[in-house]
């Protein structure tokens, strides 16, 4: 199969899969820790699933790795989903733009990484269109949810580092594997805090078949994303190119935002006004100009 159309495929589940998560937190959900809680579920299915496949690998310390990067993921979700129920989902998916280059400054500062001319430059222009996106129409008022969303985006971007590392350490799959333990066991971490444990047990002892079906799909869909790009990766002839292509998901998110609000608007409303969908295009465009001069 083709490695562009798989490239372009695998944005789209997970901008499909934004709008679930927005969805599953205003309609399911008991607060932000049970929507982290319940995130982890089919973490443990993965987890066996690919335990009955592949065994159990041989353990190092080198194994704490997947573990980690799996606990980050999922305490991310509070911060994700905290700006998802403050903010427009569209708008928050464009700034994820930024986690390449989040990842070549810490590559930069902590790996001893060199910066080129070309990557400073694509710096300049993914932050300019960053600062278009994150101001309201009131000057110096930045978007809802924008904090919180930085603070989950520079936790991917530590993930990815991570996960990049720990990939040269041992094969995909016992990754993969140790990967889901991680992000299972970070739900259980969430039974310590006792007004944390209440929520989560609140959301279990509440939720409904609906509830589990919903946060299955999200799943599913995310897992796909996941194995396509993985694919992509496999057959494409640079990393580079199929990371830039993969920022199409921002224009996936501005379209299904817009859909969604004019066809179900009392289940997702975003600002579809003619002057904040041109922000958000040409917001999107500077940005995904910087990400192509930044990686290519």
């Amino acid at each position: 199969m083709n490695w562009i159309f798989l490239s372009l495929l695998a944005p789209l589940f997970w901008a499909l899969s934004n709008f679930v998560d927005k969805y599953i937190l205003d309609k399911y959900t008991k607060g932000i820790f049970d929507f982290v809680f319940f995130s982890t579920i089919t973490s443990c299915i993965f987890f066996a699933a690919i335990f009955l496949f592949v065994g159990m690998p041989e353990l190092s310390v080198y194994s704490l790795i997947p573990i980690a990067t799996g606990m980050i993921l999922i305490y991310s979700y509070g911060f994700y989903g905290k700006a998802l129920k403050q903010g427009d989902t569209s708008s928050l998916v464009i700034l994820f733009k930024l986690i390449p280059v989040i990842i070549t400054i810490l590559a930069f500062v902590f790996l001893g990484q060199t910066l080129s001319p070309n990557e400073l430059f694509g710096f300049v222009i993914v932050l300019a269109g960053a600062t278009i996106i994150s101001f309201e129409k009131t000057k110096g008022v930045f978007i809802k949810g924008l904090g919180m969303i930085l603070i989950a985006i520079l936790m991917w971007s530590v993930m990815t580092l991570f996960i990049d590392y720990g990939l040269t350490k041992m094969f995909f799959w016992n990754y993969l594997m140790l990967d889901e333990l991680g992000s299972a066991l970070a739900g259980l971490t969430l039974f310590i805090i006792p007004t944390v444990r209440r929520q989560v047990i609140e959301g279990i002892k509440t939720a409904s078949i609906r509830k589990y079906i919903w946060f299955s799909w999200n799943n599913v869909l995310d897992f796909f994303g996941q194995m396509v790009i993985k694919k992509a990766l496999v057959i494409a002839p640079s990393a580079g190119l199929v990371t830039v292509i993969m920022q199409v998901q921002s224009f996936y998110a501005i379209i299904i935002g817009a859909l969604l609000t004019f066809l179900i608007p009392n289940i997702i409303k975003e600002d579809i006004s003619a002057p904040m969908l041109i922000k958000k295009c040409i917001g999107a465009t500077i940005m995904f100009s910087g990400v192509y001069i930044l990686l290519m």
